[in-house]
């Protein structure tokens, strides 16, 4: 589980003088699991996310900030560069697949790898496209957002040539969440043969997935 996750988890139950137990009853959960969420030593899904962020009635961003010093500073010896580590060619980025490869010897290295301080981010975003591709649902849709969102605000404290790039890729993804949405709620006015606001939802994303199929469909009934 995301350490800055398990230390928000801990730091907001302490600032609202709340003990596991309490906690746990609250949420109507076993203490043992509190304890492993704030060790982290459990994942708290999304859905738990937002039961936790309702309870103390803060944005669920709240809970996946990173608040720390560390978090805001990045290291002067953790600079970017951009000539392969093996021979000194000059590198060549893609961002998107997430990974970096030299123009002259063809070694290939995933950006997290090659840079640490990117591993978490690179991670974020990783999961936040396994749950956009793997998912139709519109809870699924709001995590993969919160995903990109988090590793954006990550990224962003690092000034450097690599940032804004991936930086890009994270608002890409919010946008392509957000479509997911929306599909997601076009789909079941579909399902349930209410095409009128099947129709009106999923016209807003002609070509994704099987919306133009479906669109098809809502207005031969028409």
């Amino acid at each position: 589980m995301d350490i800055i996750i398990a230390e928000n988890l801990k730091r907001i139950r302490e600032k609202h003088s709340l003990t596991q137990e309490a906690l746990a009853e609250s949420l109507g959960v076993p203490e043992l699991a509190v304890y492993k969420w704030e060790a982290g030593r459990l994942p708290v899904d999304y859905k738990m996310l937002v039961k936790i962020a309702d309870f103390y009635d803060v944005p669920v961003d709240t809970l996946l900030e990173d608040t720390s010093d560390a978090g805001r500073k990045s290291s002067a010896a953790d600079k970017v560069s951009f000539t392969c580590r093996i021979c000194g060619g000059n590198l060549v980025y893609n961002y998107t697949g997430g990974n970096c490869k030299c123009a002259n010897c063809g070694n290939k290295w995933a950006i997290g790898e090659m840079y640490p301080k990117y591993a978490r981010v690179m991670a974020t975003i990783n999961e936040a496209g396994r749950i956009l591709n793997s998912k139709t649902e519109l809870a699924a849709a709001d995590e993969a957002r919160l995903l990109y969102r988090q590793a954006s605000s990550e990224c962003s404290k690092f000034n450097d040539a690599i940032s804004p790039e991936i930086v890009k890729i994270c608002t890409e993804g919010q946008a392509n969440a957000e479509k997911l949405g929306i599909y997601c709620r076009g789909k079941h006015f579909f399902e349930n043969k209410a095409f009128k606001s099947a129709l009106k939802e999923l016209e807003k994303v002609p070509g994704f997935r099987d919306a133009d199929e479906m669109i098809k469909r809502c207005k031969k009934q028409k």
